[in-house]
Order: structure tokens, then C-alpha cells, then sequence
């Protein structure tokens, strides 16, 4: 279905131009998805490519590192392209055009590029009952703290972009996380900031439940607020705690009142063991694109193997993929933005 190159060339033109001579099919391609990292200058990339390419449309934009059969990459100058010889029906939508995107979208599957910096696509997803969506929410770097999307010949942010693709033929997910706390219900919450759980200050519960004495910013980044999701369990990661006034604030995701949450720690074993299990359901000679959250990264979780390398013996020159800042999933036809989670789509 693709065709995939990449480069760590630090300067952006020089990596357009590796990016090209690396691809196999580049004389007939039709459109492209070309991730980058935060690092990289955005405009020149993009402008070199679409003038090697004869200006075909490229969709995508920043990422945490990208996965090839090679391994992984992530902190630095990384760039991702994969080519397309089939045409592409694309959409760009503000967040608050509700019913163009859900008239644009109709009953096709889609693939979207949100950006993750930019205002919430929550209610934009709320009105999508039914539909089928994956997608990634973009990210530049690590520390979160830049982010840009290519819609077609422009570097734009803030904007829904949707590609109308064929339905996948294999889409598996993952979620790698434990429960740490029994479950409790969310009693007063606005957005993605928790203000009451069981009717006690959230952070104040939390903690009592959890046995913690506190949610340090080290031990932070190793939690996330997990809620029921096809079966299994998806989270929100913990941004921020407001220890004066009890509150705590999620990485992604909105809560509503009557919800269930439970604290979950980051479960690095948990995840490689779920992601081996993909390896059971995926067929080995079909192109793979893999998405994984950031959070799932050996550097941040301790862990002495990257999670996304225990498909590559068996995906071959077929996996590439990338790290994202939050992943889109839908589920029992509800679709909704999440993290530290890993999904396998293949075509």
C-alpha cells in the first residue's frame, strides 16, 4: 500500500532530498504522510519535498521519533515519509466544525492527524457515534513543547486533518497499564481537570486510596487515570496535580460526572506482553504501521527493550511507525483521544 523512507539528517532540506533517494516508487506516487521532528524546520521540509516530488499533496507532522526495521529513533532530527500510488479523498476541519467533518465523513473510515498542542478535539469526537477512526495526536518532542501539521502544500496547526483510507485489515490495540487503586467516581470535573472524587478534593482521594503520600513530578510521569474501554482498560495521563487546591489535571481526555476512574501506574512488562500478543493476530506480509505513545518509550519507562521492537522479527522491512504524543482509538462506536497506548494498523 506504501512505500517507506526516512532520514536523521539534521538539516531539513538535506533530509527531503534523503528522503527521495530512498524511496522505491517515488516517480509514481500520488500523495504522501510525512512525519518530522520537532526539531526540524517544518516550511523548508516541506517545500523541498513537495518541489522533488512534483508537489503532491503531504499530510501529517510532528512526532516523538519514528519506528523503522532498523529500530527505533526519538530525541533528535528523525523524518518519516511513506508514499501513496493510489489517489486520496483529505479534509482539514477546525475543531468546532462539527457537522462539516461528520458530513465530510459520512460512513468511511479515516485516519486523523490531530494536534496535540493545539484546542481540544473532544467535542469534535463526541458527536462521531458510529464512526470509525484511528489517528495520532501530534507531538514535536518529548517535553511536549511544539507541535505542526502538513495539509497537503501548507504548514498549518490547530486543524483536524482527515485522509479517507481503505478500512484496515488487521487493527489491533494495546494498552499497557495496571490498576493501583480501587475505583472511584468522578463527582465534579470541567474539561480534563479533576476537582472531586467521591465527593473528597480528587487529589486528596487519590492519594488515600492509593496509599501515596504524594504525586511528585518524577513519580507523575509514571501514572495515568484509567476509565473502562472494550473490554480492557485505556488512560489518561496525570499533566499536573494542584496540591493548594486538590486537583488534578489529564494529559488528554475529558471526564464527566458519574465516570469511573482508577490511578494506573505505567506497566512496562504489562505493555511488551500485550504487544507480543499482536504478533498472534497480524499477518507478516502485509505493510504495518505501528503508532505508540511517547510514554511508552524505554526512556521513560526503565524498560531495557523498546516496546515497539518486540514486532520487529516477525513484521520484517514491513513495520515503520511513529511515536505520538496521544493516540485516537474507537471503540464500540465511540472514538476518543488517550495515551500510552500501541496500535498495529495493516492494510
Amino acid at each position: 500500500m506504501f512505500s517507506a523512507s526516512w532520514s536523521l539528517a539534521p538539516d531539513s532540506r538535506l533530509a527531503a532530498a534523503e528522503l527521495v533517494r530512498h524511496q522505491r516508487h517515488a516517480a509514481n506516487a500520488r500523495w504522501g504522510l510525512l512525519f518530522a521532528s520537532g526539531f526540524h524546520q517544518p516550511q523548508w521540509l516541506l517545500s523541498e519535498l513537495q518541489r522533488l516530488l512534483g508537489h503532491i499533496p503531504l499530510f501529517g507532522g510532528s512526532c516523538c521519533g519514528i519506528i523503522t526495521p532498523q529500530g527505533v529513533e526519538y530525541g533528535g532530527y528523525e523524518a518519516l515519509l511513506l508514499l501513496f500510488d493510489t489517489p486520496v479523498d483529505y479534509g482539514c476541519f477546525s475543531v468546532h466544525d462539527q457537522s462539516g467533518f461528520a458530513h465530510w465523513l459520512a460512513d468511511d473510515y479515516a485516519f486523523c492527524l490531530l494536534d496535540l498542542l493545539g484546542q481540544r478535539p473532544e467535542p469534535l469526537l463526541a458527536n462521531l457515534n458510529g464512526k470509525q477512526l484511528d489517528g495520532v495526536g501530534l507531538v514535536g518532542d518529548l517535553q511536549m513543547k511544539d507541535s505542526f501539521q502538513f495539509c497537503g502544500d501548507q504548514v498549518v496547526d490547530n486543524q483536524v486533518i482527515a485522509l479517507k483510507l481503505p478500512p484496515p485489515t488487521n487493527r489491533t490495540q494495546t494498552l499497557g497499564t495496571s490498576p493501583i487503586s480501587p475505583p472511584m467516581t468522578v463527582t465534579e470535573a470541567k474539561g480534563n481537570c479533576i476537582y472531586a472524587l467521591d465527593g473528597q478534593p480528587a487529589l486528596d482521594r487519590t492519594l488515600a486510596v492509593s496509599g501515596l503520600d504524594a504525586l511528585p513530578p518524577g513519580l507523575l510521569r509514571q501514572l495515568a487515570m484509567g476509565f473502562g474501554w472494550g473490554g480492557s482498560s485505556a488512560c489518561h495521563s496525570l499533566r499536573a496535580v494542584d496540591s493548594q487546591h486538590g486537583t488534578l489535571t489529564l494529559g488528554t481526555g475529558q471526564v464527566t460526572l458519574g465516570q469511573t476512574l482508577q490511578l494506573m501506574r505505567r506497566d512496562s512488562d504489562a505493555g511488551r506482553a500485550k504487544t507480543a500478543k499482536i504478533l498472534t493476530q497480524c499477518h507478516t506480509d502485509r505493510p504495518s504501521f505501528y503508532i505508540e505513545c511517547m510514554g511508552r518509550t524505554a526512556m521513560l519507562t526503565g524498560a531495557s527493550e523498546e516496546d515497539a521492537m518486540v514486532l520487529a522479527p516477525r513484521l520484517g522491512e514491513r513495520l515503520i511507525g511513529i511515536f505520538s504524543g496521544a493516540e485516537l482509538l474507537s471503540e464500540q462506536g465511540q472514538s476518543k483521544l488517550v495515551n500510552w497506548a500501541g496500535t498495529l494498523l495493516q492494510w
